[in-house]
């Protein structure tokens, strides 16, 4: 029975050796001894010693997007035997590791040293960036060293307001100027020259710039910039209008930006409702649909069409004939036999009104078969 016991016991401890090798058995394959990577140097005997120059991470600050941001790092073998140093797997693709041989194994002797070059893609990162690279090594005290590139990253060309649209939602023509701005810098090119700067409509929308002002600069935390005004003058026609600003610069990675200047004009002339909306025609009938004009003071007013979508037939006709006018009945026919589509369009209309030049009425229409 005695004999049985200290067998039992026997069994247990080879069982619980057993399972505390098992544990401590290394199981990472990225560094398993495989022939691919270097396998751990013994304890006993000369061990190499890898020596980085420098932080192992590097802060490159401000960078734009779609940049390649480069560096080297000197590795020497300190120790007494050689030191092997192999490329390990990308964290992502924005990340490249190269050694000076070209390969993705380098064995520096005692006292040799080599350069490990890394870039670091920027890609459409926008905010806090931080890209990792990593070697395995045989220095049992550095099994892994970790290099990192560390910064913020933002387009090349900024906006603040980020917005690219400038709404100003409804607009009077009673006022003669409505002026927004916006402030244009480059984090990777503070002395960025504005080229050329375009209206979608010339006179009636004006594009203009100047330097920002120190007190600017410093409260976005940029060393320079423009601020950027668009003045929409009571020129503009009454109705929805959506134009566009274009700032022509001279960064190599963009070499415009486009402002989307949107809102609604009002004055002596509305629009009940506001738009011509008309979903569903049947394109074998055709449809009309209609809207009331109103003059402020009822005053009369003679309208011309100046542009419409192609085939449509407009007619503006007083709302009472017998009546002194101010009030009209702007009516849309659509043709039978139009293909099946979208139609966004404007029906623009010239006046004789002193203070409403044109009259930009939206359309939107379905035809279906």
């Amino acid at each position: 029975m005695k004999r049985w016991l200290l067998l039992a016991v026997l069994v247990v401890a080879i069982t619980t050796t057993a399972t505390l090798a098992v544990q401590y058995f290394p199981t990472d394959s990225w560094l398993s001894v495989d022939g691919k990577y270097p396998a751990p140097a013994t304890s006993s005997g000369p061990q190499p010693l890898a020596v980085v120059e420098g932080d192992l991470t590097y802060h490159f600050g401000m960078a734009a997007q779609q940049a390649t941001i480069e560096k080297d790092w000197v590795i020497r073998n300190e120790g007494e035997a050689d030191l092997i140093l192999t490329k390990g797997p990308p964290a992502c693709s924005c990340t490249i590791a190269d050694f000076e041989n070209g390969k993705d194994t380098i064995t520096l002797k005692p006292g040799q040293k080599t350069t490990h070059h890394l870039a670091f893609h920027t890609n459409e990162n926008n905010g806090t960036y931080r890209k990792s690279a990593t070697i395995a090594t045989n220095d049992p005290l550095h099994p892994t060293l970790e290099f990192f590139g560390e910064g913020t990253v933002r387009p090349s060309v900024m906006l603040y307001p980020p917005e690219s649209t400038i709404n100003y939602l409804e607009i009077s023509n009673d006022v003669s100027d409505h002026k927004a701005g916006v402030a244009l810098y480059s984090p990777d090119r503070p002395d960025l020259k504005i080229t050329q700067l375009i209206s979608s409509k010339p006179g009636k929308m004006l594009v203009s710039q100047e330097p920002m002002t120190p007190e600017d600069c410093k409260a976005l935390g940029i060393e320079k910039g423009y601020r950027i005004t668009i003045n929409v003058t009571s020129a503009m026609p009454l109705g929805s209008f959506r134009e566009e600003a274009i700032i022509k610069i001279d960064h190599p990675k963009q070499p415009e930006v486009k402002l989307m200047v949107a809102g609604k004009m009002v004055g002596p002339i509305s629009a009940t409702p506001d738009r011509i909306r008309l979903v569903g025609v049947d394109n074998h009938i055709g449809a009309k649909g209609e809207l009331r004009l109103t003059v402020r003071g009822l005053r009369a007013t003679t309208f011309e069409v100046r542009s419409k979508p192609d085939k449509f037939d407009v007619e503006i006709v007083p709302t009472d004939p017998s009546s002194q006018g101010g009030q009209y009945r702007l009516i849309v026919t659509i043709p039978p036999g139009l293909p099946p589509k979208t139609i966004l369009d404007d029906i623009v209309l010239k006046t004789d009104h002193p203070q409403a030049e044109e009259l930009r009425i939206p359309i939107d229409v379905l035809i279906r078969q």
